[in-house]
């Protein structure tokens, strides 16, 4: 008896140490998404309270919290940070292929041997599938960006439609809130923070740093050294 609990308590220990190692190598993941859970869910509990303010000054009914997680108000506001957030990470994997900075942390050095020439056709060497994991990344990101893209034109529809009801107006067809200026100065509006975010991350990892972070170069390294972080 005294052997099987010594063995119920080693594997037990080994579930626990399991977890622990679990945790401590996807730590980094796992707090930034939890902060995306949280933000979120404060977004969704803010969010209808002041679209059911907005419902009452109109004289009309206030909204259920479920039926306000389904409207445009809600995933308009998801879909278009989502979108221009998705777009700027993007834009950063493909140019830093074949673009520099001097000085920044997550550039590669100048130099030929580390130039690539920008193109979008196979390589006679490879097969498509290697082509395909050869660019995975901004691939994906790609497809990401032009999916939310379009789920924020369809849910921005939605949300014109409900600030037209909340004036008393006619709702207006898909294709013209597309084409409306509405519609691009919010899209303009996100991609210029995101792309001017991405820019001066660039432009300060030159001569700040960050003691221990992978997105720092080294404490000690000079402005000029170029690609070389933290490990």
């Amino acid at each position: 008896m005294a052997r099987t609990g010594g063995e119920g308590a080693k594997r037990k220990d080994g579930g626990w140490d399991g977890l622990q190692r679990f945790l401590g190598d996807n730590s980094l993941s796992l707090a930034l998404f939890g902060l995306f859970l949280a933000c979120l869910a404060a977004q969704a509990v803010t969010g209808w309270q002041a679209f059911n303010r907005a419902l009452k000054d109109a004289g009309l009914r206030p909204m259920a919290f479920p039926a306000y997680l389904g409207s445009g108000d809600f995933l308009d506001g998801i879909f278009s940070n989502w979108e221009a957030a998705i777009l700027q990470l993007a834009v950063l994997i493909a140019f830093s292929s074949v673009l520099r900075q001097k000085g920044a942390a997550h550039s590669k050095k100048a130099g030929g041997g580390n130039r690539r020439k920008f193109s979008l056709n196979l390589n006679l060497k490879s097969s498509p599938m290697e082509w395909l994991k050869a660019n995975s990344l901004s691939l994906a990101f790609g497809a990401m960006f032009a999916a939310t893209f379009l789920l924020h034109a369809l849910f921005g529809s939605w949300k014109h439609d409900e600030e037209q009801m909340l004036r008393h107006l006619p709702p207006s067809p898909f294709d013209a809130y597309l084409t409306s200026a509405g519609f691009w100065a919010s899209v303009f509006q996100c991609w210029q923070a995101e792309f001017g975010a991405i820019g001066l991350y660039i432009v300060l990892s030159i001569c700040l740093r960050q003691e221990g972070s992978s997105e720092s170069k080294p404490t000690e390294a000079s402005n000029a050294e170029t690609g070389e972080t933290n490990k």
